[in-house]
């Protein structure tokens, strides 16, 4: 098939914007991480679910970004994702997608807040613990009406404190 016929067959730009207003996920899960250095681990994701039996938009959201992963929810799920994980995926390709073509719905303060997560990330932000509070509080703005965190915003920034006064301890016994 030529080149040609393949760009034909690609989604409107506007259609991949509606279809992630209505089907899509912008998150940010915070875990704790026991090799992190600060003990938690931020991990931006795009999402989008479908039955099994129509799995092939997913397909379609795909090849449209040229990255990501479809895969099966679980081992007896009918429910399929299509995800990306990849922070360069999202700075070349999700990112300017949704600046070109802007989320209409509430989505789209979650997307505003997502792209500063993943742009500051980039930057290395999550390197210190200022910038590790940063984005998770972050993190926590958004999908407000989505499910509950199984941590707490308070949970996290008091382990974080406490991380750093172990890090200062050890230092000042090994000095």
């Amino acid at each position: 098939m030529s080149a040609d016929n393949q760009q034909e067959r690609l989604l409107d730009p506007w259609y991949v914007t509606g279809w992630f207003d209505g089907e899509g996920c912008f998150s940010v899960s915070v875990h704790p991480h026991p090799g992190s250095k600060y003990r938690w681990l931020v991990d931006p994701t795009v999402q989008s679910y479908r039955h099994r039996d129509s799995v092939n938009v997913l397909y379609e959201m795909r090849d449209y970004f040229g990255c990501g992963a479809i895969r099966s929810k679980g081992p007896n799920s009918n429910v399929m994702t299509f995800s990306i994980e990849s922070r360069r995926d999202m700075l070349t390709k999700v990112i300017p997608h949704f600046i070109k073509y802007p989320l209409r719905t509430a989505k789209a303060e979650d997307f505003n807040l997502f792209r500063q997560i993943v742009e500051l990330m980039e930057k290395k932000e999550h390197s210190s613990k200022d910038g590790l509070t940063q984005i998770i509080m972050l993190a926590f703005q958004m999908n407000p009406h989505g499910k509950n965190r199984k941590y707490t915003l308070v949970d996290i920034i008091s382990d974080l404190k406490e991380s750093s006064e172990t890090t200062r301890q050890t230092y000042i016994r090994n000095v």
